[in-house]
C-alpha cells in the first residue's frame, strides 16, 4: 500500500488540475465556446480527487495498525491533524467552484446524493458477504452426491 504523504500529494494533484479546469472552463465560457468537454475533464478529476481521498483514509487505517517509528508521536498526530483539515479544506474549495464559478451547483447537489446511495450500497453488499455461508468443499460434495438417500416414507397404493 502507498504511504498517506504520497496519497495526500496525489489529492492535491487532482486538486490541482480541477483548479485549473475550472479556470479554463471559465474562460471557454466567457469567449462563448463549447465548455462541454472541459466539463468532462473536471468531472473525470473530480473522481480522481475522490478515489485519493478514499484510499487516504485505508492508507492511514493501515499506518496505524504498522505504525513507524521513524516519526515522533507528537509529528505523526500533527501531520494527521493537518492532512485532515487540508483535504477538507479542499473539498470545500472544490464544491464552491464547481457550485459557483462553474455554475453546476445540481451536478454538486446530485453528487452528494449518489454518493450517499453507493455508499449504502456498498455497505450493504458488505454485510451479504459476511452472512453468505461459505461453500461446502469439493470433497464434501463429492461425498454427499454418492450418498443414495432412500425416502422413508414411500407412498403405496
Amino acid at each position: 500500500m502507498i504511504d498517506p504523504i504520497t496519497i495526500f500529494a496525489l489529492c492535491k494533484g487532482a486538486h490541482t488540475a480541477i483548479s485549473e479546469g475550472v479556470e479554463l472552463y471559465k474562460q471557454l465560457k466567457q469567449d462563448g465556446k463549447d465548455v462541454s468537454g472541459i466539463l468532462g475533464e473536471v468531472g473525470s478529476a473530480l473522481s480522481k480527487f475522490f478515489t485519493h481521498k478514499d484510499n487516504l483514509i485505508i492508507a492511514e487505517a493501515e499506518a496505524k495498525k504498522a505504525p513507524t517509528k521513524k516519526t515522533s508521536i507528537d509529528e505523526e498526530s500533527m501531520d494527521r491533524i493537518i492532512r485532515a483539515k487540508q483535504l477538507n479544506e479542499m473539498e470545500t474549495q472544490l464544491r464552491e467552484m464547481i457550485i459557483y464559478e462553474m455554475d453546476q451547483g445540481g451536478l454538486w447537489s446530485d453528487f452528494t446524493k449518489m454518493r450517499e446511495v453507493v455508499r449504502k450500497e456498498r455497505l450493504e453488499e458488505e454485510k451479504e458477504k459476511k452472512r453468505m455461508p461459505l461453500p461446502l468443499n469439493i470433497n464434501v460434495r463429492s461425498w454427499l452426491k454418492s450418498i443414495k438417500l432412500e425416502p422413508r416414507y414411500a407412498l403405496q397404493f
